[in-house]
């Protein structure tokens, strides 16, 4: 006979609020009553295992109960230093707390609501934060996905202490990775090139092309603006090309602007070319 099966008769609601409720004297009854069986005298040390394997598969069950109920994906919101992530009206709403935190940090936390999705914040210049630079997708996510940067406040200025930056994403979203700017430290270059002639750039509203440095330079130093150089190569199709080593030392007051890049906080590069091309 299978003692622990005969054991089972009483369930735990019979025993659950009370010490001595009438399972729980059916049961001391029954182990009183019944005859012991008789059989050879055995070492103890094996009775001492044969209960350390019932200890021990009850302990595995107690241990294992927990993790499979919350598996990943179960849970509805998270939240550590780096952002907190939360399901709101079908939709994944992710605040960024820390824009310079370690992106292992933000992967953490969308693999606790169940999605696999990589988040990169790069320095960008104050036109850029916010923007989304490079956007990939894999696995389950399809057309119909959405992703987008906000603001909370709406419409606050995302560089603001008092500005959070919000990642709103649908729920098929996993297998996205996002790379996206985040206001930079003084001494950070940015990490994607913004014209400085653009709205909001360094040198908004003032035209570079077809002016020769000592003129252009100028005008960055009256907007207190450092200035670097890139030396660019002249193509027959009117574009060019560059080469990021071959900067700065050489390039002479005579040369000539195509272009204006913003650098980093307070520096703006110019694309320079000793050759003089009108560009249609």
């Amino acid at each position: 006979m299978n003692d622990l099966r005969q054991l089972a008769r009483v369930g735990d609601e019979d025993l659950a609020g009370q010490a001595s409720g009438a399972g729980a004297r059916t049961l001391l009854a029954s182990i009183i009553a019944e005859e012991p069986v008789k059989e050879p005298r055995r070492p103890p040390w094996k009775r001492l295992a044969a209960a350390g394997v019932v200890t021990a598969a009850l302990a595995a069950a107690v241990v294992l109960g927990p993790s499979i109920l919350n598996t990943p994906g179960s849970a509805t919101s998270y939240a550590n230093a780096a952002m907190d992530i939360k399901l709101e009206n079908g939709m994944w709403v992710a605040r960024i707390k820390d824009p310079f935190a370690d992106p292992a940090r933000y992967e953490e936390a969308f693999h606790a609501v169940g999605l696999d999705v990589k988040l990169q914040l790069e320095p960008a210049s104050p036109r850029q934060v916010g923007e989304i630079f490079q956007l990939g997708t894999g696995g389950d996510i399809g057309q119909s996905s959405s992703i987008a940067i906000d603001s909370d406040p709406k419409d606050c200025k995302i560089t603001a202490p008092d500005c959070t930056m919000v990642l709103t994403l649908s729920q098929n979203a996993s297998g996205a990775w996002i790379k996206a700017g985040r206001p930079a430290k003084a001494d950070e270059p940015y990490a994607n090139g913004n014209r400085a002639t653009m709205d909001g750039g360094s040198l908004a509203g003032y035209t570079v092309g077809d002016k020769q440095v000592s003129e252009v330079a100028a005008e960055a130093e009256r907007r207190g603006l450092k200035v670097v150089y890139q030396i660019v190569q002249p193509q027959p199709d009117g574009g060019y090309a560059m080469n990021p080593d071959d900067q700065s030392a050489a390039v002479g007051q005579d040369w000539w602007v195509w272009d204006a890049e913003d650098a980093q906080l307070g520096v703006v590069r110019l694309l320079v070319s000793e050759e003089h091309v009108i560009r249609k």
